[in-house]
């Protein structure tokens, strides 16, 4: 794929259409991509293949001041996309009319999160400034907030972990860099209902759940 003018630093696949493609770049543009059923790049081997570059753009979204560094797909409704940026801003985008329908901005810090709930009725972002926050996107603000979820530095990663998304997990560090998680109560975010330690690693603990 060839068309943004930075590096690309996220992708997601649309959950109701297994060949759009959405793309955020260093560029601080997102570009949707439709990607054909034949199109194969890389050999069996996984090595690129000689031909053409594939520069067929369906939609531009152009709104972020800075770098897009997330995105996240409507788990349930088409058409609508989640992004974040070095803006310090994250937009919910209409992708079929290519507008964003709202823009929150109540962070003043770089995000390192975001993530529909299951039914695409809210949803979480983690932020450098080490708090995560509920936002009800359509009244555009937020609804609960977890003052310091992690001590440590490390970024902080999240995920859901019932059907009815009452229960949240975070993962990130302590004050003495051990990685851990933690489990909230999305009714009660006073204290974690459950801290696990994991271990001294240094890189940042992806939580994936299996709905």
């Amino acid at each position: 794929l060839k068309g943004h003018s930075g590096a690309v630093l996220d992708m997601e696949w649309s959950p109701f259409d297994d060949s759009l493609l959405a793309t955020g770049s260093e560029d601080s543009t997102i570009k949707l991509w439709s990607i054909p059923d034949d199109w194969e790049p890389t050999d069996s081997k996984g090595l690129g293949k000689a031909g053409t570059d594939f520069t067929d753009v369906m939609v531009d979204l152009d709104g972020h001041a800075k770098k897009v560094t997330l995105l996240r797909f409507h788990p349930t409704a088409n058409n609508t996309l989640l992004s974040s940026s070095g803006d310090y801003t994250v937009k919910v985008w209409d992708v079929e009319s290519g507008v964003d329908a709202q823009t929150f901005d109540e962070c003043s810090d770089l995000f390192q999160d975001i993530l529909w709930d299951v039914r695409g009725d809210k949803f979480a972002v983690s932020n450098k400034d080490k708090c995560v926050r509920i936002v009800d996107p359509r009244a555009n603000k937020t609804t609960a907030k977890i003052e310091k979820a992690h001590e440590g530095v490390k970024s902080m990663k999240l995920s859901w972990v019932n059907s009815d998304s009452t229960k949240l997990l975070t993962t990130g560090a302590s004050k003495q860099s051990g990685r851990e998680m933690k489990v909230w109560d999305v009714k009660n975010l006073s204290q974690p209902l459950h801290t696990e330690a994991v271990d001294t690693a240094s890189g940042a603990l992806i939580p994936l759940y299996d709905h």
